[in-house]
């Protein structure tokens, strides 16, 4: 229903300081909704650094033993990543780890060539580095969800040095012999990754995150694993997010 007032007009001056008034009490009224939404919806953090446990078929997470003793591998990722878009960010990523494992094998020879004893004890000291650089891509399309999910896709440098040094021990001659040895390894193998990544916020700056990507291999050697084959690899850590657009 529509109610129409009929009123006498008003006078010019009248009707122009009653434009001038109304249109200053509505700009005072914008006034404070500007500033509210403005506090309401700050601007995203532009930078980002993580700290967080890795594993992958290259660099595994866990125990490792021999008949002799054993140690744990604790692959470390320190991730930094920039926020080019709401919804898109580049980073990358650097996993480290490293262990010392000692072996030895102790034994007699038989047959048709020289019999006596073989005594074969080396320390083996390995080193990998994983690089990985990413483009993540929000998929969740509201970003005051406290839980986000991206996705993933990019490229990994998979980098892995060995030192072994012992000594060799046998009586093949008849008389006991012992040689030192030492030998030095390397392999780089690069990879195609994709996957998905989860995180969950616990305050405007921190955020908890959990990555899961498949690598196929583009170039390395053809085993352990097989250029053809995927391979997995996961990241759990703390995110801390810093920096105004």
């Amino acid at each position: 229903m529509l109610l129409t007032v009929f009123q006498p007009p008003l006078p010019s001056q009248a009707m122009r300081f009653l434009s001038l008034a109304l249109g200053g009490l509505l700009f005072a009224a914008a006034l404070p909704a500007r500033a509210q939404a403005s506090a309401e919806t700050p601007a995203p953090p532009r930078y980002y650094v993580g700290l967080g446990a890795y594993s992958s078929s290259y660099q595994q997470l866990g125990g490792q033993s021999t008949a002799y003793n054993s140690s744990v591998r604790l692959p470390v990722q320190l991730t930094a990543g920039y926020q080019l878009r709401p919804r898109l960010a580049v980073q990358v990523g650097v996993a480290y780890s490293g262990s010392t494992m000692h072996y030895a094998f102790v034994g007699r020879t038989y047959g048709s060539g020289p019999t006596g004893y073989i005594d074969y004890r080396a320390d083996l000291t390995s080193r990998l580095l994983s690089t990985t650089v990413l483009a993540r891509y929000t998929l969740t399309r509201k970003a005051a969800h406290h839980v986000q999910f991206d996705a993933l896709g990019g490229f990994t440098l998979e980098h892995g040095r060995g030192f072994e040094r012992g000594t060799r021990a046998d009586s093949l001659g008849g008389t006991r012999n012992v040689t030192n040895f030492s030998n030095r390894s390397s392999r780089s193998v690069l990879l195609l990754t994709a996957g998905l990544g989860t995180r969950f916020r616990l305050s405007p700056r921190f955020e908890l995150f959990y990555d899961f990507t498949l690598n196929k291999a583009l170039t390395g050697p053809a085993s352990r694993p097989a250029p053809v084959s995927l391979t997995g690899s996961s990241a759990l850590g703390l995110r801390y997010r810093f920096g105004r657009r």
